[in-house]
């Protein structure tokens, strides 16, 4: 599966996690209050059939509480739904939810690893 698929079956998949929130791989140049962005970091082929591909997401919000609990949202989505998104077959989380602030806002962080079927 390309790397781009993955984005395309992850994005979705969080914005259903966080309704109303905007979702994106990209920062915009004028950012929202409460942003999310989710991108593909690396990974590795496991087999002929499975990539193990690295997701990380950052929560942008006006508070610390509100970005950790969007955060904890998207942890709990990944953890517990991630049947919700067709090709996945597991996620694993590699950092859980942390506080990472960014020069003017609050932001969390975390990254998870999904065991990826290739498309056929």
């Amino acid at each position: 599966m390309k790397l781009i698929g993955v984005e395309a079956m992850v994005l979705p998949f969080i914005r259903g996690l966080v309704p109303g929130v905007t979702v994106a791989t990209k920062v915009p140049t004028t950012r929202p209050k409460t942003f999310v962005r989710a991108w593909v970091n690396g990974g590795a082929a496991v087999n002929r059939v499975l990539e193990r591909v690295q997701i990380t997401v950052d929560v942008w919000a006006p508070s610390t509480v509100a970005a950790s609990d969007l955060s904890d949202d998207i942890r709990n989505g990944f953890l517990g739904g991630y049947t919700g998104m067709p090709l996945v077959r597991g996620v694993e989380e590699v950092t859980r939810p942390y506080y990472a602030p960014d020069e003017s806002s609050d932001r969390y962080r975390a990254t998870y690893a999904l065991m990826v079927r290739a498309q056929r």
